[in-house]
């Protein structure tokens, strides 16, 4: 049986594959190092993507002045390894017209230094205006680059890919046209691909679907998907409670409850899921809230997905399993979170953490993705992860059938 990767971004991959990585730098120096030595190799601006402060010697994210004094005459964008939060170069910020004027968007924030001036360190939807700034410069990955990345899934043993497929400015810089770029390369995937559609707008999702419905190819539109809040590692991830190294906040919410809930009906009524980011605890009550709704409608639960499901309460656990919706783990998170995560959550809300097994018997229906770029795809990290679970909650570990489950293909 070949695997599937119930979540990943297949462009974000690509460029891993391609383009400049910087998980496993071990110093602030040596990372910048890494940075200086692409800028030579190419014109333009440099996108770096998989950045780990955590894994840094001075454990901490970089600011503009420090990627300014190796790389200053054009834009620089470095993405953290979550792909929640990025750190911009002067450049950059000068091309987005970001200065201490900028207010923080909704759902997101700026990292400010004592004058109130953005340091470079871009949280949230205060990404997207430097991205969109800035991937008009930079060379998109060609179609044979994209072919042989997906290739290698194959060489993994993925057959198929649900893919997060953005239908407006790509969640990694350097893509003019997700879906576009899929629908040329279609004949040659060398992997089938369900694409689930990042929208802004009840249209995007019907042009997106009339387009793949035309597609040749194994590729076809299945669906919606969309956030609500960040991720752990950039205290972003929405949370009851402060983060425990971090107590003067409880993460973000990139939440609009009547606009997921329009986005999730025209979904519904194309025929196709709703998939939505929740990482925190507080971030997954708010989902099981607009699910709820749009099964209150006529939605389908088992078209209902709820994407991570990382922190969860005992009563949100019931919650899901009452629903009947799906919970989409990504058990690879473990094994990059196991140095770290404790500081974030503290002793109870560990308890808390990735609860494979507590919603396996509740009878949650369970998928496992990789979420790569974020997590190499190798389906066996995520396989072994959930069965050993790092050190984190050991009692939560799945045996090795279970595991292999989570990565079956789905049934069409």
């Amino acid at each position: 049986m070949m695997y599937h990767d119930h979540h990943i971004h297949p462009f974000g991959y690509a460029e891993v594959v391609n383009g400049l990585t910087l998980m496993d730098q071990p110093d602030m120096d040596s990372m910048l190092a890494a940075v200086a030595a692409h800028g030579e190799t190419r014109e333009g601006p440099i996108v770096g993507l998989r950045l780990n402060d955590e894994g840094l010697k001075e454990l901490r994210l970089p600011t503009a002045s420090d990627i300014d004094d190796v790389i200053s005459d054009r834009p620089v964008l470095l993405y953290r390894y979550c792909g929640h939060i990025a750190v911009a170069n002067s450049a950059a910020l000068r091309l987005a017209g970001i200065d201490s004027d900028t207010p923080d968007p909704d759902g997101g924030a700026f990292d400010r230094d004592l004058s109130g001036m953005p340091n470079g360190i871009l949280r949230e939807t205060a990404v997207t205006p430097v991205t969109q700034a800035v991937e008009a410069r930079v060379t998109p990955p060609t179609d044979l680059e994209v072919i042989s990345a997906l290739a290698t899934l194959r060489r993994m043993g993925i057959g198929s890919i649900t893919a997060m497929v953005s239908a407006g400015s790509s969640v990694w810089c350097g893509v003019e046209d997700e879906i576009g770029t899929l629908i040329r390369i279609g004949p040659d995937l060398p992997v089938d691909v369900d694409c689930l559609i990042i929208g802004s707008e009840p249209a995007d999702l019907v042009s997106a679907k009339d387009r793949l419905d035309k597609a040749q190819g194994p590729l076809r539109w299945i669906g919606y998907k969309d956030f609500t809040d960040g991720s752990l590692g950039g205290h972003t991830a929405a949370m009851y409670e402060p983060f425990t190294d971090k107590p003067e906040t409880r993460g973000m919410e990139r939440f609009d409850h009547s606009h997921l809930v329009e986005m999730g009906r025209t979904a519904t009524e194309l025929g196709g899921q709703v998939a939505i980011h929740a990482i925190g605890d507080r971030a997954n009550d708010l989902v099981l809230d607009v699910h709820e709704e749009l099964i209150r409608e006529g939605a389908d639960p088992g078209n209902l997905r709820v994407e991570h499901a990382s922190i969860l309460t005992d009563a949100t656990i019931g919650r899901m399993a009452e629903l009947g919706v799906t919970a989409s783990i990504q058990p690879a998170f473990l094994a990059s979170e196991e140095s770290w995560l404790h500081k974030r959550l503290g002793d109870e809300r560990m308890s808390r953490a990735y609860p494979f097994k507590a919603l396996m018997e509740a009878g949650v229906t369970l998928l496992g993705g990789s979420d790569s770029p974020v997590e190499l795809p190798d389906p066996d990290t995520g396989i072994n992860a959930a069965v050993d679970r790092h050190g984190i909650g050991p009692g939560q570990a799945l045996t090795r059938e279970q595991a292999e489950a989570l990565f079956a293909p789905p049934e069409k």
